[in-house]
């Protein structure tokens, strides 16, 4: 297994620039997954990692090693498609040997029927098959071997791609949305599969999604992108809990995080609707938005913070959604409830909101987080 630099990557097609400088370090054994919207430049970096792309303008290396000018068979890179890219006149176990019959085998030995009978091909054949079954059985398809890809579900479509790159013994593997096209009951499953794949195997993996679940659940760290950029590259808690970018923390989360407008005075002290915190910024009076998990808002009745009433409630069992339409604002709050509430919780009911100051995220007009909020106890600096 190796590392995956990249620097300064550009890509344009014609007029139209896709990638924007795209500067990101992968370390061995790694699991970083690359998400952001449809559009946002992911799919095309990781074809310009594969060398199935060129890139406009900077440069990869692979175990510290550059590739710019290698062709993708030459990159020692294993990758797996959305579609699968299975052959659907061969079996799961030529499905998995392909990429070592066409690395291993001369022309020669590949013709059908006489090419095993060629000089070296009997070993060779002995060597690919003993390859294959171990890469079957660490995927538990070794029983589906003799089927073609029309025999299987969707799942054991999903392995048997999985076992064709894994069978490579590749520097890394590249995951192009590999399960998008699953049921969420199997994607769920199957994610856990990748996961603990990639922890048996202590590989490298690059793997591309707009599912940000998927990147929560599996990777070591996430690379949010957007608009040909990577906004930030973070482990999954820190992306949640500390978005750098406005942009990262309204895609991250489920439900989406509650954006409300708030500003600071001229003494820099914070409020949000009218109602002021126990928060201040330096430089004075500011347009500011203000950030609240749906986790970081309480009901309450005591000295309410916000006021609003019920717009809507989904029970989930475990908990419900609520939806507030708060006094002064357009856009409705989202907070998670216990289902003990669920009565009191009816459409149009009025409601107290609260929530702890230190779980606000302060971003500016622009998005941009504000990091230097103090106390307005202390001393505002100048």
């Amino acid at each position: 297994m190796a590392t995956v630099t990249l620097r300064g990557i550009q890509k344009n097609f014609k007029e139209t620039e896709v990638l924007r400088g795209i500067d990101l370090a992968i370390a061995d054994g790694e699991f970083v997954s690359l998400v952001g919207p449809s559009g946002c430049g992911k799919s095309t970096l990781l074809r310009i990692i594969a060398g199935l792309e060129s890139a406009s303008a900077g440069a990869i290396e692979i175990g510290g090693a550059p590739v710019d000018g290698l062709r993708a068979a030459d990159r020692n890179l294993s990758m797996v498609f959305q579609s699968y890219a299975l052959y659907p006149h061969l079996t799961v176990a030529e499905n998995i040997a392909v990429p070592l019959r066409m690395r291993q085998l001369s022309a020669a030995q590949r013709l059908p029927l006489i090419g095993r009978a060629m000089p070296g091909a009997a070993e060779q054949n002995r060597e690919i098959d003993a390859r294959v079954m171990e890469a079957a059985r660490t995927l538990e398809i070794d029983g589906l071997l003799e089927r073609k890809p029309g025999q299987l579900s969707g799942g054991q479509r999903q392995r048997v791609a999985l076992g064709r790159a894994l069978v490579r013994s590749p520097a890394a593997f590249l995951l192009d949305e590999p399960l998008s096209n699953l049921d969420a009951k199997l994607r769920v499953h199957t994610r856990t599969e990748i996961a603990e794949l990639h922890r048996s195997l202590a590989a490298t993996f690059i793997y591309v999604t707009h599912d940000q679940v998927e990147a929560m659940t599996m990777s070591d760290r996430i690379a949010v992108m957007m608009g040909g950029e990577i906004l930030q590259c973070d482990a999954p808690a820190r992306i949640y809990e500390d978005p750098a970018d406005l942009r990262v923390a309204e895609f991250i989360g489920s439900p989406r995080i509650n954006v409300l407008p708030a500003e600071s005075d001229a003494t820099g002290r914070i409020s949000v609707l009218g109602a002021g915190l126990p928060l201040a910024l330096p430089g004075g009076r500011q347009t500011l938005q203000l950030a609240l998990r749906p986790e970081a808002l309480t009901l309450t009745r005591i000295d309410p913070l916000l006021h609003g009433c019920v717009a809507h409630a989904e029970n989930l069992g475990h908990e419900i959604y609520v939806q507030v339409t708060l006094d002064g604002a357009e856009q409705r709050v989202v907070l998670r409830a216990d289902p003990a509430l669920q009565a009191q919780l009816h459409l149009g009911a009025e409601v107290g909101l609260t929530f702890d100051p230190a779980r606000a995220l302060i971003f500016d007009a622009e998005g941009r987080r504000m990091r230097n909020v103090v106390s307005a106890l202390q001393e505002v600096p100048a």
